[in-house]
C-alpha cells in the first residue's frame, strides 16, 4: 500500500468522527484552525509514546500482561495525549466544558489516525484500518474527549470544591477504559466481544453523557445578549 493510500485510509475515519463531534458544538462552534491544531498535536503525541515505551519497558522489566496493558499501553498513551492537549488550554476560545470534549476528541483522533497509518504501512492492508475505524479510533476519541472535559473543568470551574480532583478523575477514567478495552481485546474471541460490545459502548456512552451535559450548560457560559 502506498503512503498516501495509508494516510487516506488512516485519517479518513478520524476526520469523519471529528466532523461529527464538532457539529455538536453548535452554541459557539470552535474555529477549524484550532481543531486542526488539536488533531496535529494528537498525531505528534505518537512520537512521545514511541520514545517512552522502550524506556518504561526497561524500567518495569518482565511484568504481568495486565501491568503491561495498563501501564505500557494505556497510561503511556493517555498521558501523552493529555500533554498534547495542554497548550490548547491557553486558547481563549476554550471557554466552556464542551470545548474541552471537542479538543480532547480531536487529539485522540489525531493519535488514532497515525496508528491507523502505521498499521496500514506495516502490512495490515485495508482490513485492520477499516476495522479500527469503528473500534480503536472511537476508543481514542472517547478517552481523550473525557479527559478533555476534565481539563476544561479545571480551567473553568475555578471556585469549585472538586477542581483539584478533575485531572485525576479524567486520567483515571481514560486509563481504566483504555486498559480494559485492550485487556479484553487481546484475549480469546469471547473476551474480545466483551471489549467491543461492552467496554467500547460504555466509553462512548460516558462521552455522550458529558457532551449532552456540557451542551446544556453552554448558555451559562455564553448568555444571549
Amino acid at each position: 500500500m502506498s503512503l498516501w493510500s495509508a494516510i487516506a485510509l488512516g485519517f479518513g475515519p478520524s476526520l469523519f468522527w471529528l466532523w461529527l463531534v464538532h457539529r455538536h458544538d453548535d452554541h459557539e462552534r470552535e474555529p477549524w484552525s484550532h481543531i486542526v491544531a488539536a488533531l496535529a498535536l494528537g498525531a505528534l503525541s505518537v512520537l512521545g509514546v514511541l520514545w517512552s515505551r522502550p524506556w518504561l519497558a526497561d524500567l518495569l522489566g518482565p511484568c504481568p500482561p495486565l501491568l503491561e496493558t495498563f501501564v505500557l499501553t494505556a497510561l503511556n498513551e493517555e498521558v501523552w495525549k493529555i500533554a498534547a492537549m495542554l497548550p490548547l488550554l491557553c486558547c481563549a476560545e476554550l471557554d466552556e466544558p464542551l470545548d474541552g470534549v471537542v479538543y480532547g476528541a480531536a487529539c485522540g483522533l489525531g493519535f488514532a489516525g497515525v496508528e491507523n497509518v502505521l498499521y496500514a504501512q506495516l502490512g495490515a492492508g485495508f482490513s485492520v484500518p477499516i476495522q479500527r475505524a469503528f473500534t480503536a479510533t472511537l476508543l481514542h476519541a472517547a478517552c481523550s474527549g473525557s479527559f478533555g472535559f476534565a481539563l476544561a473543568m479545571v480551567k473553568l470551574d475555578r471556585g469549585g470544591r472538586w477542581r483539584a480532583l478533575w485531572p485525576l478523575f479524567g486520567l483515571l477514567l481514560a486509563v481504566t477504559v483504555h486498559g480494559l478495552y485492550d485487556a479484553f481485546l487481546d484475549g480469546d474471541r469471547v473476551r474480545a466481544q466483551v471489549s467491543l460490545f461492552l467496554v467500547l459502548p460504555a466509553a462512548l456512552y460516558l462521552l455522550t453523557v458529558k457532551m449532552h451535559w456540557a451542551r446544556a450548560r453552554s448558555p451559562h457560559y455564553h448568555p444571549d445578549e
